[in-house]
């Protein structure tokens, strides 16, 4: 009888890693939630699908980190937020559905496009009683104040964000940059605490060297905060959003930097946003959405055991 592949074994939503944790609800390390929205969108839609589609391809993945070791970590996946067509309300429910997940050592939240980020954070304000820090990888950095009339499009994310009584501007911290308008780099200038690293300096530097440099920056703090843009990688490797920018990290930069964060730094929380399934290929997006989650469990992993 021939042995199944470890591909086959691990059948199952987020490769079969919520079994065991029905009955016990708040034992899990991770909790997941799903806030399927695009209404924040200034170009293509189509992230609202992501959530579904990650899960249902997380079917078919080994439970496994990148390099074959078993993550074993429990994972209570707590739904989808129901879409609210009232942007103020759907928001409010957004942050109320957070604190919920926050609850456990981990939260991991499926995006939606980037504006979701904006109750997420609060969410985390209100949870995490001390200062925070925020890694987000990016193409852009969001720092508009408001954007096609609308405060919280997913270009104002970060500027929303700095707007929260436990992120200062020093605690933020951009990697993968390559698109900057006008409005954005004279906040930039005006707030060079700030610190950002571009795509290029990505690219000449290593993505190692920036992710030693990230997790010295925050190292001293009690929580962070993972936004992940699947825009910030090179379009080659995300086709599949609504806002590509050519010149970007590839899949393998990205792993190379959320494992080494996720497992040096106290990252309490994760999103990953702007994955557009309507606008992908062979879901080569979502693939390399779910290999970044999974490192990032795997990070989390070593830290906590």
């Amino acid at each position: 009888m021939s042995q199944r592949s470890p591909h086959q074994a691990a059948r199952g939503i987020w490769s079969g890693l919520t079994q065991g944790v029905e009955d016990r609800p708040g034992m899990a390390t991770v909790g997941v939630l799903g806030v399927p929205f695009d209404g924040g969108v200034s170009f293509r839609s189509g992230a609202a699908a992501a959530p579904a589609r990650l899960r249902e391809l997380s079917n078919h993945l080994a439970r496994c980190a990148d390099e074959g070791q078993p993550l074993t970590v429990s994972v209570r996946d707590h739904g989808d937020v129901p879409v609210d067509l009232e942007w103020t309300r759907y928001f409010g429910m957004v942050e109320a559905r957070a604190l919920d997940v926050l609850g456990h050592p981990f939260a991991l939240f499926l995006g939606g496009d980037h504006s979701v980020t904006i109750p997420l954070m609060r969410a985390c304000d209100r949870a995490w009683d001390r200062p925070f820090g925020v890694v987000h990888f990016d193409a852009h950095p969001d720092l508009f104040d408001s954007h096609s009339g609308h405060r919280w499009s997913h270009a104002c994310t970060e500027r929303r964000a700095l707007e929260l009584a436990g992120l200062e501007p020093e605690r933020l911290i951009f990697v993968g940059l390559r698109s900057i308008a006008g409005q954005e780099w004279s906040f930039m200038e005006n707030h060079p605490e700030m610190r950002w690293y571009s795509a290029r300096e990505c690219y000449r530097r290593g993505m190692e060297a920036v992710a030693e440099e990230v997790v010295e920056a925050l190292g001293d703090l009690g929580a962070v905060y993972l936004t992940v843009d699947i825009d910030g990688l090179d379009p080659a490797f995300a086709p599949g959003t609504g806002y590509a920018e050519g010149g970007g990290p590839s899949t393998r930069d990205l792993l190379e930097l959320v494992r080494p964060v996720c497992r040096e730094l106290p990252v309490r929380a994760m999103d990953v946003v702007e994955v557009s399934p309507p606008l992908d290929h062979s879901d080569i997006t979502s693939f390399a959405a779910l290999k970044v989650v999974y490192e990032a469990w795997y990070g989390v992993q070593q830290r906590l055991t």
